[in-house]
This record gives structure tokens, sequence and C-alpha cells, in this order.
């Protein structure tokens, strides 16, 4: 997402845009982003200052860390950039933060809920719709 700076004043300038998710190149060994990326930005300028005020949705098909099972999962961030206008020149592009964004606040383990129960270390039985049949678990 490029915009030009002059375009850029008080009133909040609203962008939204849609990416491909292989552009980007975000995916890991348990985390596979699919459909597009869609950004949604408030661009408004305070004095020397360019706030974005930003909105991503993201699709992912993640293998959950406790449990193994493959989900489709639906992921909203929402954060703020702050620009200093005297280092943007002419036109403020932003995809390389919002794409830093998304890769630090990404979780250490992806789950498929908060309350997996995850897999008996036992018998391997999925403890989120069965019951343990070698008694590892209770």
């Amino acid at each position: 997402m490029k915009i030009e700076v002059e375009r850029i004043d008080s009133e909040p300038l609203h962008v939204q845009e849609n990416i491909p998710a292989s552009i980007w190149d975000l995916d890991s060994f348990d985390v596979k982003f699919v459909d597009d990326i869609h950004l949604s930005c408030n661009f408004s300028r305070f004095d020397k200052e360019i706030i974005v005020e930003t909105t991503v949705t993201t699709y992912r098909n993640i293998c959950c860390s406790r449990c193994l099972e493959e989900k489709k999962q639906t992921a909203t961030q929402q954060f703020i950039l702050h620009y200093d206008t005297c280092h943007v020149g002419k036109s403020l592009e932003v995809d390389k933060d919002i794409r830093e964004e998304i890769l630090l606040n990404f979780p250490m383990k992806v789950l498929c809920s908060a309350d997996c129960k995850g897999l008996c270390p036992g018998c391997k039985a999925n403890l989120n719709f069965e019951k343990c049949t070698c008694g590892t678990t209770k």
C-alpha cells in the first residue's frame, strides 16, 4: 500500500487493499496463509507525524501444536504505525511494516483453540474428542 504524503492531512484518509498471501511469504511449518490479506488503514497527519491506524485480517490453515489437528482460522490484528514526515519522502509505503507487525504478533505455539486438551502422551488419543485408553491421562 503506497500513499502520496500530500493526500494525508488531519482528517483520516481511509484506504483498503487485498494482497495475495503468497506475495508476503509468511508461511511456516505449522501455518499456511491462504486467500488474501485484507488491509484497512486510516492515514492521518499531526504536525510532523503520520499516524496509520491499521486493521489486518488474515486467513490461515494451522496445525495445532497440542493436538496436531488442522484447522482454518481467521485472525484480525489492530495496531498503529508512526512515521516522521522528515523521513518519508513524497510517498509512504507501509507494506513492509505491516508484514513485520504480523510476524512479530505471531504466537509461539499455534493452537486450534485456547482450551485445546492435546494428545495423550501414552495412547496418542486426541483428548478433545475421545478419552484416553491407556490410563495415562484422566
